[in-house]
C-alpha cells in the first residue's frame, strides 16, 4: 500500500513539475522564450517607427526566436504616459517613449523640453551617447526600467493657420497644442502663446474643428498624420529636440540571457545610427512634400530671438527641479 502511495505521489509531483515548465512558454534547447509587447506613439511610416519594426524582426532572427517583440505603434496601447505606467506596473514589458514624457515618473526627465538646448544637431546626438544620456538612463533604471537605446525623433517645428512664424511676437495669442509637459507649457507661455496640453491622437480633430490654431512636431510627425490638410503654414522654428528612449522593465530584462541581451543592445545601437542617417536624408523630402501639398513653408525664423525670449525657464527649472549637477552635465554637452 505504501509503495502504491509513494508511486502515486511521485507521479503527481512529476506532472506538476512538467506543467510548471510548460507554462513558462515555448522553449528551444531548454531556454525560456521571452515575449515582449513594445508600445510607442510614433506614426507609422516614419523612420523611427519603421526601424523599430526592423529591430524587432532582427532580434527574433538573431536569437532564434528566444526573444520576440510585438510592436504596437501609433498609441494603440494608450498615450505615452499610460504606456509608461503599464511598463512600471509590469502589464507591458517594453516601450519607446519620448524622454520628456518620462517626467511623469521623475521630473528631471523634463530637461529634454528646455527650448533651444543644443547649439546644433551634432551636439544633441553626442550628448545622448555620453554622460547626459547615461544620467537619464540611470534615472529610469531607478524606476525599474532598463534603457536599451535612444532613437532620434528630431527638432520640432510650428504649424498654424494664422500666419508665418518669424519672431516671438508672431506666437502671441496662438492657441497651440503641446505634449503633456509642464516645461513646454512654461516655455510657450514665455512667448505669450496659449499652450494646450493634449494627447497626440486628438490633435488632428482639434485643428480641423478650430479648437486649436497650431501644433508643434518634428517634420516626420507633420507629414505622416497629414497635418497639411488642416494647417496652412509651417515655420522651421526647431525649438525643441526630442529623443525616444526604448526601455524594458527590469524584471523582464533579467529573464533574458546575457547573450540575447547583447543582441538587443547591438540592434538598438544599429537602428539608433540608422534613424539619424535617415532623418538627415528625408528632411528636405518632407519639406518639399508639404510644399507640394499646399503648405507655405518659411525658414527665416529668428531663432536667436526665440531662444532669448524663452531663456528664463532655464534658471527657474534648474532651481526648482533639475539641480546644478544635471544642468552642469547638460551645459558641458550643449555646445553653447
Amino acid at each position: 500500500m505504501k509503495k502504491i502511495t509513494y508511486t502515486l505521489i511521485g507521479s503527481i509531483l512529476f506532472l506538476i513539475v512538467m506543467a510548471g515548465c510548460s507554462s513558462s512558454g515555448d522553449s528551444k534547447d531548454g531556454e525560456e522564450k521571452v515575449k515582449l509587447q513594445l508600445g510607442h506613439a510614433l506614426s507609422e511610416g516614419t523612420p523611427a517607427s519603421d526601424l523599430i519594426n526592423d529591430m524587432a524582426e532582427k532580434i527574433s532572427e538573431k536569437t532564434e526566436g528566444r526573444v520576440e517583440i510585438d510592436v504596437f505603434p501609433n498609441s494603440q496601447l494608450g498615450s505615452e504616459t499610460e504606456m509608461l505606467e503599464q511598463v512600471q506596473l509590469g502589464t507591458m514589458e517594453s516601450a519607446a517613449i519620448m524622454v520628456g514624457t518620462m517626467q511623469s515618473l521623475d521630473m528631471k526627465m523634463a530637461i529634454e523640453d528646455l527650448p533651444y538646448m543644443w547649439k546644433d544637431i551634432e551636439h544633441a546626438r553626442e550628448a545622448y551617447k555620453g554622460e547626459f544620456g547615461e544620467y537619464l538612463a540611470k534615472v529610469m533604471d531607478e524606476k525599474g526600467m532598463k534603457k536599451i537605446g535612444y532613437v532620434e525623433w528630431g527638432f520640432r517645428h510650428i504649424t498654424n493657420n494664422k500666419k508665418p512664424i518669424v519672431t516671438p511676437e508672431d506666437v502671441e495669442g496662438l492657441k497651440i497644442r503641446v505634449a503633456q509637459s509642464k516645461l513646454r507649457i512654461d516655455a510657450f507661455e514665455e512667448l505669450n502663446a496659449l499652450p494646450t496640453a493634449m494627447a497626440f491622437s486628438e490633435v488632428y480633430g482639434a485643428l480641423q474643428q478650430g479648437a486649436l490654431d497650431a501644433q508643434e512636431n518634428p517634420l516626420a510627425n507633420i507629414v505622416a498624420p497629414k497635418f497639411n490638410e488642416v494647417q496652412k503654414y509651417l515655420s522651421l522654428t526647431g525649438h525643441f529636440y526630442n529623443t525616444i528612449m526604448m526601455v524594458v522593465d527590469n524584471g523582464t530584462w533579467d529573464k533574458i540571457s546575457s547573450e540575447d541581451q547583447k543582441v538587443i543592445l547591438e540592434e538598438s545601437e544599429r537602428i539608433s545610427k540608422e534613424v539619424q542617417v535617415k532623418n538627415d536624408e528625408v528632411e528636405l523630402e518632407y519639406i518639399e512634400e508639404l510644399k507640394s501639398k499646399g503648405m507655405l513653408v518659411n525658414d527665416d525664423v529668428d531663432t536667436n530671438a526665440f531662444r532669448e525670449k524663452m531663456l528664463p525657464v532655464y534658471e527657474e527649472w534648474e532651481k526648482d527641479v533639475f539641480g546644478k549637477e544635471l544642468m552642469d552635465i547638460y551645459r558641458d554637452a550643449s555646445g553653447w
